[in-house]
């Protein structure tokens, strides 16, 4: 597939089209790495794994709802 250099500001970047972005569940946030080769560039897309961390935050903010609003909401969905 040949693509085409845009000016991005003072620098250079290409669209990856969407089909392609698709197939490696790639996104605005994904990182890329790029490596000079001596025929061009390798470029290779990093998969950083989430922060246990911030599950924990998610876990412990849905449990201290729960606790504090969970009668409210059973009595809602009646």
């Amino acid at each position: 597939m040949k693509k085409n250099l845009t000016a991005i500001g003072t620098s250079l970047g290409f669209i990856i089209d969407k089909p392609i972005a698709d197939l490696y569940n790639l996104d605005r946030n994904t990182v890329i790495e790029l490596t000079p080769k001596e025929d061009g560039l390798n470029i290779r897309f990093i998969k950083e794994p989430t922060s246990s961390s911030n599950d924990d935050e998610v876990l412990n903010a849905a449990q201290d709802i729960n606790k504090r609003y969970g009668k409210m909401m059973k009595n809602l969905a009646k």
